[in-house]
Parts: C-alpha cells; structure tokens; sequence
C-alpha cells in the first residue's frame, strides 16, 4: 500500500486526498452541498446528497489513481433516521440545530447534566444527538417506532457502501449516548429516550476496517479490490493531523463553526460540565470546547447585510484594515446560533453593544471578526491555565486569511503556529489508516508560519475582552425571557 484515500465529511463539503506514507498528496477534490434552514433553530441537510458528494469525491480522485484503501473523518453531533433498507425516513439534522432547547433544560432540571458529562463526556445542549432524539421523542414519537437504526452521516455512508451498520468510537463519544468506561451504549441516555441499543449501529475502534466486496469496489469505480478504514470525527483527525499531539500543544481550528482542544491520556473532568471528552483511539482523548459561530457567522453577515453571499473569508477581512483594532468601542459578542463552549446556551444570541453614530458598516464588519476571536479565547481560557505555557496550532479555513490570524494572534497576546498546507481533518484520517495498516507515516514536512502578537493591538484587545467577558452572564436572563417570547409568538 502506496498511498490512502482520506475522505473528510464536512458541514458544507466533502474533501478527498490521496495521500502516501511520505505525506505527499498525490490528488484531491471537494464537493460542496447546502444547509437548509426550514424554521428558526432548524439546520438540517440532506444525506443523499452528502452521500452523492462523497461517491464524486472517490470516483474522480479514482479515475487517475489505484485507491486500495479508504479512510474517513466526518462532522460530529448530526443524527437522521433510516429504515431497515438504510433509507433516510429523516433528513440529517446537524450540529447547528438547536431546536431541542427544552429537551435540554429538561436534563439539567432533573439533575442529570453532570451525571450524563461524566458519562458520556458530552455536554449536556441541543447540538448533542442525545437532545435531537429527544425532541423526536416529544414531536415525532412515531419516528422513533418506525425507525430502524439512527446513525450520523458517517454511518448512512458506510452502510451505503458496505452493507453494515458500524460507528466509531469516536463519532459515538460525541452523541451523548455512549458510556466512555465501558465503550457502550449509555444506559442513562436511552433510558430518558425510552428506545432499545439496537437502535444504534455496532460500536469498533477507529481503526476498523470492512473489505469491499468486488460490486462495491465496481460501485466507486476502483480499479482494484479496496480496504474501507473507518476513521475517526474530524475534530480529533485535526488534532492528529495538525500536529499537536504534546502534552502542551492546544489546537484551535476555525472552519464553519470553531473548536479549541487537547490531547490527553485521561479525561478531563471539569465540574461544569463545559469540556469535551471525545476519543481518538484506545490510547488517547481529545478534550475542549467548541463554537457554533466561526465563519458561519461571516458568511450570514456578508449574506444579509453586505448583501454578497460569494464574498471570500479573505476579503471581508481584508476590507476592515483601516478600522481600527477594537472597532471603535464597537463588540459583537457573536451568538447567532445559540453557543456551546464555554456557555452552552442555545437560548444565547448576537449582541453589538456600543453602537454609536461614527460606526460604519465597516466598524460593524471587523467587529464581526473580532468577536469570533474574543470566543475562542473564552474557550482557550476553560481548558488551559494560562500561566503555563503551551504552543497553539492553528488549521482551518482561518489559515486563508493572514489578517484574520494576524487578529487572532492580538486577541489571545501568543504566538500562533499555522499549518498551511493541507486540510488538518483529512490528513488525521489518513494518519488513522496508515497505522492500521501497520504502515509508519512521515508527515511531509509543513510549511509553518509564525503569527507574533502586536503588543499596542493587544492592549486594546485585552480592554476589550474584559468588557466582552462580562456581556454574556449580564444578558444570561434577558436571552431566555426574549427567547420564550420569541416562542409563545410563534
């Protein structure tokens, strides 16, 4: 075995690379596709077009190449229902749905939001499947009975292409329904569900792996008979894919949403119930927190208020170099849709506070940026002392933009390491099959970028964020008020 096929199922696309041992990329392609937003707090999309991203990714990466074995990561916390025949009977309900809100209160009044953490490692909050099905429970109970299995994007895929119900054990430590002690189906979780653990698919390491049979190969148009590695979620492949795999390495990736983790040999247990616990292998964790509102937020505020749902992330940076840091008094705290680290309140929503005459819709733009910025840190700020030292990594579509680091940078007062050569997720999951294959892998050698704080810049961000910090607890009531206004109005 030459080189791997690593698949990475994003939110709003699908991205392939051919990688080898060497860590040199031999071919690649992506395949975007839509979410849709049919209802407030509604984010779903729709699996047989992933599916079809997916089956497009491999055939024209497989056209010019001989592809022997196939690995994936993929976005975590989506569920839909399928029939016995792996049908969809639901759409993909994704990490950005919060519509389960009161499902979720409802957890936490009956004393179980710790007890379910300590369990499962995932908190407690409506981007959890636990909270989804929930929901379906109350709204859709007839869905539970027909339903055959409930899986993630992950799962209807490789059923699609092996005839098998599998999940990782990673994907299953982030859905709020999986026992991290005993590597099974939480007891305490689907008792509040009231549904059976055959319901979900069969749980294996990270490293399985399923032969093709000869008319699945034919399916996906490989020359050869072909080996399918399960792989992992695609925070973990980030952090393995990024580097940071030392006890003082902290990656922070910033894509649609945004996440800032660690590895770690043991769990972290924070009596909070704020930080995730999620698995990378049979050896290690990967902890932390993450946002709901990364660039999804620039791309709604460059959709609805400058009107170009086609601006670039670069360029709607890039047009505020002449604001200046801070915005002119102007904050964003960025809660466009709700907020999990480190507050997990899907009730939370976007606040510019101090909105004067000499703001400009320019002012409101870097304001934007800088308030994307001042949440990672809050996260950064749960999971590490900041007395001690560590080396941030930094990977995502954040990296195409040398302004928006330059920001971020700023904000956190640290040197920032940027990887900018490939997708961080996709090379974690070649890494993921390299091993499995018993195969030593020499990650090629990246071409790494320092970020160095600016000391005046920082000084104003740190007024800032001690103004930011305190936004949120000083709106916690008022967001909840006007969000079941919002609700008895509907």
């Amino acid at each position: 075995m030459n080189s791997v096929l690593a698949i990475d199922i994003g939110t709003t696309s699908t991205k392939g690379l051919l990688i080898t041992s060497q860590g040199v990329v031999l071919a690649s392609h992506q395949v975007a596709y839509p979410t849709h937003y049919p209802q407030p707090h509604f984010a779903e999309q729709n699996p047989e077009e992933i599916f079809d991203a997916v089956v497009s990714v491999i055939h024209a990466i497989a056209a010019r190449n001989d592809i022997t074995v196939i690995s994936f990561s993929a976005a975590m916390h989506g569920i839909m229902a399928v029939n016995e025949e792996g049908t969809p009977i639901s759409s993909l309900i994704i990490w950005a749905d919060t519509r389960s809100i009161i499902q979720s209160q409802e957890l936490e009044d009956k004393g179980l939001r710790q007890i379910l953490f300590e369990e499962t490692g995932t908190p407690v909050h409506p981007m959890s499947p636990l909270c989804k099905l929930l929901w379906w429970k109350e709204h859709q109970p007839e869905l539970l009975k027909r339903a055959h299995k409930f899986v993630s994007i992950k799962e209807f895929v490789i059923f699609r292409l092996t005839d098998q119900f599998l999940i990782d054990y990673s994907i299953a430590s982030a859905t709020g329904i999986f026992n991290l002690s005993t590597l099974g189906w939480s007891v305490t979780a689907l008792n509040q569900l009231g549904i059976p653990s055959n319901k979900f698919s069969d749980l294996v390491p990270t490293d399985f792996s399923v032969e093709l049979t000869t008319e699945q190969s034919a399916f996906l148009e490989l020359k050869n008979s072909a080996k399918l590695i399960i792989g992992a979620s695609d925070g973990c492949c980030a952090q393995l894919g990024s580097g940071a795999t030392q006890e003082n390495d902290i990656a922070i990736t910033v894509g649609t949403s945004g996440a800032v983790r660690k590895m770690s040999k043991t769990r972290v247990m924070d009596p909070q119930g704020r930080v995730f616990n999620y698995i990378l292998d049979q050896h290690n964790f990967v902890s932390g927190g993450a946002t709901n509102n990364a660039t999804a937020v620039i791309h709604w505020f460059a959709k609805q208020f400058l009107q170009k749902p086609s601006t670039t992330l670069t360029e709607f940076i890039d047009q505020t170099k002449l604001i200046q840091a801070g915005s002119e008094g102007l904050l964003f705290l960025p809660y466009v849709f709700g907020e999990r680290a480190p507050v997990y309140d899907a009730a939370a929503s976007g606040v510019f506070l101090g909105v004067t005459v000499q703001h400009t819709l320019l002012h409101f733009q870097k304001a934007v940026a800088e308030g994307i910025c001042f949440a990672l840190k809050s996260i950064l700020e749960t999971i590490h002392e900041s007395s001690n030292p560590c080396r941030l990594i930094i990977s995502g579509g954040i990296t195409y933009s040398p302004e928006w680091l330059q920001m971020l940078s700023d904000v956190l007062n640290k040197e920032l390491h940027v990887a900018t050569d490939h997708d961080a997720s996709t090379i974690g999951a070649a890494m993921i099959a390299f091993r499995a294959e018993g195969i030593k892998f020499q990650q090629s050698k990246q071409t790494t970028s320092c970020v160095l704080p600016n000391s005046d810049r920082a000084l104003i961000y740190k007024k800032s964020y001690a103004v930011y910090k305190t936004l949120y607890e000083s709106l916690k009531s008022t967001f909840h008020t006007h969000h079941q206004l919002l609700n008895s109005c509907r």
